[in-house]
């Protein structure tokens, strides 16, 4: 493949200094030589560099993203060779990642890294230079936290001063005979593009791999029925670029025109799509970014949210067992006895993180609410300053929105517990007393005390003493009915916000929090933010059948990692 009218033999004569043979041809097969560095100290960001870049080149910055068997690894090649000029009939073919058999393929889906890798080559007779960041392993059968990771890896990449701060293409590669997109398919899709922001849309485009160069029509039915967003054409098809993956076959004399035809056609996309990219505007990820830090808060406030109002359900539960008691025990109340109960009694204790990944085995939390404010992913952070809910010096996530030096980061979180008490009705009446009796505090002597004593628990004050108790029981579930109401405004509020930035409002992960508010919205009678959230909840019936589709394939890959 070349770019232009280059001298092919002088360009492969240089290659073969700076690359290292895997195995003979034709075409044989180099492994390019790389400056290797990581971006992020653990490794979790790495750059691969193959050559110097020159001051007047053009770089072109894509991220590429594939369910592994599409054939990503060899299109990345492909970029690769045709920017270092290399032509068919130079019988060599050159790579930047390793490519291998079925046997390789098996064994990479089995068992796929979280780091993100960043591919830079430079050719000294092109303008045009690339930077190419693979997205591995989406789908991983270790488990959801694995997929996090690698979002989490991305915002890093965005989101660090050494970074990728511009993005030209998003280039989502799938298969020529897809006719529908797997459930593995529309998790990888959903999951990478829910991180972008709205203005990415128009620099999505498909690459279609193991094309014979006739019209695509299965692929792309696959990705308009999965309403995937993407740039679209003049004939309102998405964009897409067409490629066979036949380049690193064995020659053999009969077969060379066809895999010469083959060549070709991968070069002549290749010529396209970069002349599509001269008329797109390259765009900033700071929406990017912004949405991705949106992300991680509302995800930390929806946790959160979901703690704080089972918590108050458990306390809910509480307070009517105190209730029924009290109306099985009329009788004893009015006779002026004392009695005893069971209640189930719930509270929050500071527990050690156990069997947790790495990633996770920290957590920041408010010491004065007594709240996990982020839960997942918090391993990044030095100390709870750095950790993203904080904004402007406070938290955004726990009750009181408190200061950042009111939070501890530690291997150690809030959990809600619970034990069987036995309750006696005269402990029971003591916080209630002083609202039964204000001038309770009043000191008599112990002659008068006791006359008064006996009058004041008369069965006449025993039953006021029990109106007064169910009364202080019925406001106090009321208050934890608003403070319920409260928190999931709050939740919605977040929730518009993100999407009137995110380029994917039907996520799966937005169609879940809205999936765990609407009834809790219902239950407490807030008929208006339930009706809010169901036409938030409005989608599509094919965003319908992937998010049902995602969710089906992160319920499969969990009961993978749980043996159920």
């Amino acid at each position: 493949m070349a770019t232009g009218s280059q001298e092919s033999s002088s360009t492969v004569h240089d290659l073969f200094q700076k690359s290292k043979l895997i195995s003979e041809g034709p075409p044989a097969r180099y492994r390019l030589l790389t400056t290797r560095s990581n971006i992020e100290k653990d490794g979790s960001l790495r750059k691969w560099t193959f050559g110097q870049r020159g001051v007047n080149m053009q770089n072109k910055i894509l991220l590429m993203v594939g369910e592994t068997g599409t054939g990503k690894t060899t299109l990345i090649n492909a970029m690769v060779n045709y920017i270092l000029g290399v032509k068919f009939t130079d019988e060599v073919w050159f790579e930047i990642i390793e490519e291998g058999g079925d046997n390789h393929m098996s064994n990479q889906s089995k068992s796929q890294t979280t780091e993100i890798t960043v591919y830079e080559v430079f050719a000294q007779n092109n303008p045009i230079c690339l930077t190419i960041i693979d997205t591995p392993g989406y789908g991983d059968t270790r488990g959801k936290e694995y997929d996090e990771q690698i979002a989490e890896n991305l915002y890093k990449l965005f989101h660090y001063a050494t970074g990728v701060k511009e993005i030209d293409a998003v280039c989502l590669v799938v298969k020529a005979s897809e006719n529908r997109l797997t459930d593995r398919q529309q998790y990888i899709f959903d999951a990478v593009l829910s991180l972008f922001g709205k203005d990415i849309e128009n620099n999505i485009v498909i690459f279609i791999t193991h094309s014979d160069g006739m019209p695509p029509k299965d692929a792309l039915n696959a990705i308009k029925n999965a309403a995937i967003p993407c740039r679209k054409n003049e004939e309102n098809e998405p964009e897409h670029f067409l490629f066979n993956n036949r380049q690193t076959e064995k020659r053999i004399k009969k077969y060379n025109r066809f895999l010469q035809t083959a060549w070709e056609q991968t070069e002549d996309s290749l010529n396209d799509f970069f002349a599509s990219l001269k008329e797109q505007n390259r765009k900033s990820l700071e929406q990017t970014e912004s949405v991705l830090t949106e992300s991680k808060r509302l995800e930390a406030c929806i946790s959160n949210l979901q703690n704080r109002i089972e918590f108050i359900e458990y306390k809910g539960k509480e307070l009517t067992q105190i209730q029924k008691a009290l109306g099985e025990n009329r009788e004893k109340i009015k006779r002026n006895e004392n009695f005893t109960f069971t209640v189930t009694k719930y509270y929050k204790e500071k527990v050690p993180i156990e069997d947790a990944s790495w990633w996770d085995r920290k957590v920041t939390s408010c010491s004065v609410c007594k709240e996990n404010c982020h839960e997942k992913n918090c391993y990044r952070a030095l100390n709870a300053w750095w950790c993203e809910v904080m904004k402007n010096d406070h938290c955004t996530v726990c009750t009181g929105k408190c200061h950042y030096t009111k939070h501890v980061r530690e291997n150690k979180k809030y959990v809600t517990c619970s034990r069987e008490v036995l309750v006696t009705f005269d402990e029971l009446k003591k916080p209630y007393e002083s609202s039964i009796n204000p001038a309770s505090d009043i000191k008599f002597d112990s002659k008068a005390f006791e006359n008064v004593k006996n009058n004041f628990e008369s069965n006449k004050k025993q039953e006021e003493e029990k109106t007064s108790i169910e009364k202080s029981l019925k406001e106090e579930l009321v208050e934890k009915e608003k403070e319920k109401a409260q928190l999931l405004e709050e939740a919605y509020t977040t929730i518009m916000k993100l999407s009137q930035i995110v380029l994917k409002p039907d996520s799966a992960f937005i169609v879940q929090c809205l999936d765990f508010l609407i009834p809790r919205a219902k239950e407490i009678g807030r008929e208006v933010l339930a009706t809010k959230l169901r036409e938030l909840r409005k989608i599509q019936p094919e965003s319908q059948e992937r998010v049902t589709a995602v969710m089906g394939y992160f319920n499969k890959i969990r009961n993978v990692v749980t043996g159920k």
